[in-house]
């Protein structure tokens, strides 16, 4: 059972030829399944021989009739041989007895010559007729063959024999009495000659099959033998026939393979210049019909020379070997024996010159067709790829054609130039058509990347608070939210420098504003700027196998002659479609312009800003989302680098100094300037003209809400008695509350905008020109209210020293210190309107308010840093070391733990939680005492709040920051999630 399992198939394991281990089927299967097992593969065994014996039953009556069959073919067979056996019997019995009685009739032993001429006569004839009869089924199996000479050579002796046959009138009577079936059989051997011609005439016009130069000397040469003709007619018969072969190739049109075409053409081209060679041409003075210089004459002479005789041309040389053995060869007579074709004329070989003339007017007449032809075929290849595909396979054709030196000879002797198929023929036409398929999709990636800003734009402007377009409408939004992408795990530990900026992650894109509409359009650019480059690369550039560049040196001719040419026409065509681009978004840009100015909507004009910050982005991010359009650009110099130097240095490498890269990069700055320009002057507008309004407001009720809450200040004063008194002043302590929210409106929209990733001159720009406005705005005040103004209500001492420390406040608050003149007349016109207010103040009160007015304004500064931080981003340093005061014991902030070290990070907020409640209780030790000492409060709760100014009616508005830290209780993160934008 053991053997039988290890030899049987386990059904229930697998096929039938599967070996069990017998180890293994008793390690792993109890007693009973092994039976079990046993039982179905004698089952499976059975089942096998039942099929066997099924099917040698159905099988059985089918090989008993195939035996019948074979026994019945036997039978039949053996009895023809036996009426055949019996036929010669007979034959040689007749044989005898007409010997027998021909000897009893007693004939006179001397012959008679007289009439064994005429049976011999007549034995001939019969002979001929014979061979008439024979004559059509051998020229159609020469012609079925392909063998055109040979049934031209038939044709001609069975035309000989008939001719023959009818020269003597009265023989030709009584021919045609004796075998009537002459007139009918030439009747059916007449029709050859227009066969085999027209035979000849679809060899020398095939496109599909190439024919060796012997093959084409035969075709020619049974041209020449029907016709009658001269082998310059037959010359210019190859000519046409090659013409219209041609022709044929380029009507295929789409129906046939455009690569199977021009390689056609290539074939064709070729194969007609070496048989041209081979069969027309000879290079010796003798022109007599001796000449076998080329392969025509050659085989011309060896069909009609009868120098050499050794068989009978009608029964070896044209492949009736069946006839020479046969009796009625032997009566045959000696003109048709002997027959060998011949012409009319004397044929002489072609003059070097008329040739070269008639290749050269051929030659030119194909480049016309050619061009056209396959210009047209080009037009049906939709990728650079299937072009190279198709140049790759012209190379593998011309390649076999021979070696190039040999080709050039060839040509030199038949056109008398140098003849070369891919760079005069085809060369031009692939360059036209790859510049055409490069221009087409350059012109469909601008198309499709001018519909992609207009959908964005559209989209913008038909619903604000589109969840899809949050993130452009508000970047704060964008630039504080995490995402998956932000951190590429793969490039971690790949330093930021040698990575390109679209494949650095979402961190970098937060960075600089490149929100998810922008790195849309600029992924869709960048990936049909990709296909286009892989496209061409085929066609462009050579393979990495040394083995195939040294081929491609070597070879026929050079496949990648035109990339600079490419990679040229591919930079000025991409410089377009980016200029295309461009010119779009500035229309876009100029009729948002003029939209800005003519619709007051304040919802329109807000949608029309976001779609011009959207186009500065955009230019932005082209510049380094698309790296591909660098390329594109960059292609044809980096070719000229490497070919002038095997290798590039990193200097080399670098695209900013190339001038092609340098104006597109030129056109996009421009567009992002204009779009910034028109943005910034909108701003601008928006701002000053607000706060000029409410500046400017002489009401009551807007003058006492502009009012703010003073600091109380405890003086010590010495009189002419050296006594010492004190007193108390109230001295402002904050810029007004307007004027807070005008600076915190500008942080606002920088930080709504990605301001931080603008140039810094667009920032410089908005924090400029509203420092002018604002500056305007007090000059119209002062010209409206101030001295020798005639107004109902003058400006009072109090609203003058506020003024001065707003003008003060925003001069610091906004820096601009450069050494421009813009610059200085701006601090002129500042310092010019302090004065005129300080001119408001009595001299007195001006000297004891002035170091209080200074120092408020230096901490009103650094407290506002960080909330106002989007201020200073151009000049931040500058800022906070100007005028700074010395920090003592007693000035402590109470807001954020400081760090101690100033070098590089001043007043850097720290996070450490142990030293804060040490110096919480330090600053509330201080608050209290001097809460104390100032009003002597009974409680914490009013020494705390005696310390803050007090909360007036508009007190949302006028309190000021550590105010709301207060009530807050808390400085979580929280109080800064507010800095994106949201108000």
């Amino acid at each position: 059972m053991a053997n039988m399992a290890a030899e049987k198939p386990n059904p229930g394991g697998g096929s039938l030829g599967e070996v069990v281990d017998t180890n293994q089927l008793f390690e792993k299967h109890t007693i009973e399944e092994i039976r079990d097992r046993e039982k179905k593969i004698r089952a499976e065994i059975e089942k096998k021989k039942e099929d066997l014996r099924v099917m040698v039953g159905e099988r059985y009556r089918d090989l008993i009739e195939a035996a019948d069959t074979i026994t019945a073919m036997k039978t039949s067979a053996e009895n023809v041989m036996k009426s055949i056996s019996h036929m010669e019997e007979l034959c040689q019995t007749l044989q005898q007895k007409h010997s027998v009685k021909g000897a009893s009739y007693h004939q006179p032993a001397t012959p008679d010559h007289s009439k064994k001429r005429k049976e011999a006569e007549f034995f001939g004839v019969a002979a001929q007729i014979k061979l008439l009869l024979d004559m059509p089924e051998k020229i159609w199996s020469s012609v079925d063959s392909g063998d055109y000479l040979t049934g031209t050579q038939l044709y001609l002796l069975a035309r000989h024999i008939n001719t023959s046959l009818h020269l003597d009138g009265q023989r030709s009577s009584k021919v045609l009495s004796w075998f009537p079936v002459l007139t009918r059989q030439w009747a059916a051997i007449s029709h050859f000659k227009t066969t085999i011609l027209e035979g000849c005439r679809e060899v020398l016009a095939d496109t599909e099959t190439t024919f060796s130069d012997q093959k084409m000397a035969e075709i020619l040469c049974s041209i020449i033998l029907l016709d009658d003709s001269h082998p310059r007619q037959v010359f210019n018969q190859f000519l046409m026939a090659r013409t219209k072969a041609v022709q044929d190739i380029l009507q295929w049109g789409q129906q046939g393979n455009v690569k199977d075409q021009v390689c056609g053409i290539v074939r064709l081209l070729t194969s007609t210049i070496h048989q041209i060679h081979a069969v027309f041409y000879h290079s010796d003075t003798d022109t007599d019909g001796t000449d076998t210089c080329n392969l025509l004459m050659k085989t011309l002479n060896s069909v009609t020379s009868s120098d050499t005789l050794s068989k009978a041309v009608c029964v070896s040389a044209f492949g009736m070997d069946d006839i020479q053995v046969s009796m009625s060869a032997k009566c045959l007579p000696k003109s048709v024996k002997e027959f060998r074709p011949s012409l009319r004329t004397s044929v002489t070989s072609i003059a070097v010159d008329s040739l070269q003339e008639n290749c050269q007017q051929w030659i030119n007449t194909c480049l016309q067709s050619v061009k056209t032809g396959v210009g047209k075929l080009l037009n049906y290849v939709n990728s650079v790829k299937r072009l190279a595909d198709i140049r790759d396979a012209v190379w593998d054709i011309v390649a076999q054609s021979g070696d190039m030196a040999q080709w050039s000879a060839v040509c030199n002797q038949v056109i008398n130039k140098p003849l070369l198929v891919w760079p005069h023929f085809l060369q031009p036409l692939f360059l036209d058509r790859v510049k055409a398929l490069i221009q087409f999709q350059l012109d469909s990636m601008a198309e499709v990347t001018t519909r992609s800003i207009s959908k964005v734009m559209m989209e913008l402007a038909s619903d604000l608070n589109d969840s899809s377009m949050v993130h452009e409408v508000d970047l704060g939004q964008f630039l504080w939210s995490e995402a998956v992408g932000d951190v590429q795990m793969s490039c971690v530990w790949q330093p930021a420098a040698s990575r390109p900026v679209a494949q650095s992650g979402g961190l970098v894109f937060k960075a600089r504003a490149f929100t998810p509409a922008v790195q849309s359009l600029c992924q869709s650019m960048d990936g049909k700027l990709r296909s286009l480059l892989e496209d061409n690369q085929s066609y462009l550039t050579p393979p990495k196998d040394a083995a195939l560049a040294v081929a491609m040196e070597t070879g026929p001719f050079d496949r990648y002659a035109s990339t600079a040419d490419i990679l040229l026409f591919c930079q000025v065509a991409c410089s377009k479609a980016v200029t295309d681009i461009v010119d779009y978004m500035k229309e876009q840009v100029a009729l948002w312009e003029k939209s800005l100015k003519e619709i007051p909507d304040l919802d329109t004009q807000a949608s029309t800003e976001h779609k011009i910050l959207l186009v500065a982005r955009t230019c932005s991010a082209l510049c380094e989302l698309t790296p591909h359009l660098q390329k594109c650009i960059m292609g044809v110099t980096e070719h000229q680098r490497h070919d002038m130097s095997g290798r590039k240095t990193r200097s080399q490498q670098k695209a900013q100094d190339a001038p092609e890269w340098q104006a597109v990069l030129t056109k996009l700055d421009q567009c992002r300037t204009k779009s910034h320009r028109i943005w910034v002057d909108h701003t601008v507008s928006q701002i000053t003209t607000v706060f000029t309004e409410y500046v400017t407001d002489t009401r009551y009720h807007t003058i006492i809400e502009k009012a703010t809450r003073w600091e109380e200040t405890e003086i010590m004063e010495e009189t002419e008695e050296g006594r010492k008194l004190s007193s108390k002043i109230q001295v402002p302590m904050q810029a007004s509350w307007y004027v807070h929210a005008t600076l915190f409106q500008i942080c606002q929209r920088f930080n709504k905008v990605g301001a931080h990733a603008f140039p810094r001159s667009v920032v410089k720009d908005v924090l400029t020109q509203v420092l002018q406005g604002m500056l305007g705005a007090y000059e119209s005040l002062l010209a409206s209210r101030g001295k020798g103004a005639k107004s109902c209500v003058p400006l009072s001492q109090q609203e003058a020293l506020q003024c001065v420390l707003n003008v003060k406040y925003m001069v610091h608050m906004i820096p601009w210190r450069d050494d421009t003149e813009a610059s200085k007349t701006c601090q002129r016109r500042g310092q010019a309107i302090v004065e005129s207010l300080e001119g408001h103040v009595d001299p007195f009160d001006l000297d004891v308010f002035s170091p209080y007015i200074q120092s408020n304004i230096m901490k009103a500064t650094q407290r506002s840093a960080v909330l106002l931080g989007a201020l200073s981003m151009s000049d931040r340093h500058a800022m906070l070391s100007s005028g700074r005061p010395t920090m003592g014991g007693q000035e402590q902030h109470n807001v954020l733990p400081l760090t101690t070290c100033t070098a590089r990070f001043p007043l850097l907020p720290l996070g450490s939680q142990p030293s804060r409640s040490s110096l919480q209780q330090t600053v509330l030790a201080q608050t209290i005492s001097r809460s104390l000492d100032a009003g002597g409060a009974s409680s914490l709760t009013s020494a705390v709040e005696a310390t803050l100014p007090s909360i007036s009616s508009q007190s949302d508005l006028s309190a000021s920051f550590y105010d709301k830290l207060d009530r807050l209780g808390s400085m979580g993160s929280r109080l800064f999630s507010n800095m994106g934008g949201k108000s």
